[in-house]
């Protein structure tokens, strides 16, 4: 059986780590993404991680278009771009995409996977539910400001959350390159406590400017953030999975243990670029609106997102 080669769309701060470590671990790894200049720094330097985290790797793999990825013929592709631009890869993956190729949303945000199946057509795709976190340093270069094992890793296969070979294969091998991953049957009750865990501090950061623990050290932030997680939590519930009485607790006081760090749409906003909000407090709410559970708070956060990224993608434009 030949070696599976590993392609990874997108090289922000989540795809660069994945990247190098899977490539430091001896995986067959393509890379692919759309920024010329850091294109141009891989395929001289390599990526480089460091924080939490220092590791080097190099890359004979480095593409600038899916058409040239499918060229590698990839048994497993990583899609590790934001949420919020996974439709528009999926319309180009859709035109290269062979049989025999495992699909995984690398990303935030809740039906990933179903948009993955749906796109392509396929019987089954993949989700992994990241628990580690980084920044871009410079091009090429990823501080991993975080992780808190295990990620996680599962199939949607004919509509039902699973597992099978490729989720048990992708498991393994992120374990051994460093990055420790399980098996989950049922991925989408992860991906719920991710999102509504995201949610809680994304937006209000985004919009205040404070840090995660910035914000949980600020009653009326913290306040706001508990209010999320209270919509979240029922929210969820209302779709199957309940997260237990303490729950409400146990989510708090998982967003008190935040550091100084500032969460991904921070950046995004301070740099003018589009949110993953409709993947977080967005999608919440559009559930929320499915099961008749209001969801005040996460809708004003929304709409008060989407308002300001009007305003300064209206200025690029």
């Amino acid at each position: 059986m030949k070696r599976p080669t590993v392609g990874i769309i997108g090289l922000g701060p989540v795809g660069s780590i994945l990247a190098a470590h899977l490539a430091k671990g001896g995986v067959d790894v393509v890379v692919e993404d759309i920024a010329k200049e850091l294109l141009v720094k891989v395929r001289k330097d390599g990526l480089r991680v460091s924080g939490i985290r220092e590791l080097a790797a190099r890359f004979d793999k480095v593409v600038g278009s899916l058409a040239e990825l499918a060229e590698f013929e990839p048994d497993i592709v990583f899609v590790a771009t934001k949420a919020c631009f996974l439709r528009i890869v999926l319309a180009e993956l859709k035109s290269v995409y062979k049989a025999g190729m495992s699909v995984v949303s690398f990303q935030n945000g809740l039906d990933n996977e179903r948009a993955v199946a749906e796109t392509l057509g396929i019987d089954t795709a993949y989700r992994v539910v990241i628990n580690y976190a980084g920044e871009l340093v410079s091009p090429g270069s990823a501080k991993m400001n975080w992780f808190q094992p295990p990620n996680y890793v599962g199939a949607l296969k004919s509509g039902r959350y699973t597992t099978d070979e490729t989720t048990k294969y992708i498991a393994e091998v992120m374990t051994a390159s460093g990055l420790e991953t399980e098996e989950a049957p049922d991925i989408k009750g992860h991906v719920w406590e991710k999102t509504i865990l995201n949610s809680a501090l994304c937006s209000i950061c985004a919009l205040t400017g404070q840090t995660m623990k910035g914000a949980m050290e600020f009653g009326f932030s913290r306040d706001v953030a508990v209010k999320v997680l209270e919509e979240g939590l029922m929210v969820a519930k209302a779709d199957g999975y309940d997260f237990g009485e303490d729950a409400l607790d146990r989510f708090t006081g998982y967003l008190k243990k935040g550091g100084a760090h500032k969460p991904s749409m921070l950046v995004d906003v301070e740099n003018g670029r589009r949110t993953e909000v409709d993947f977080l407090s967005g999608a919440i709410m559009d559930y929320g609106e499915r099961y008749g559970v209001e969801t005040p708070v996460n809708m004003v956060l929304t709409r008060l997102l989407k308002a300001l990224e009007n305003r300064y993608l209206k200025k690029k434009s």
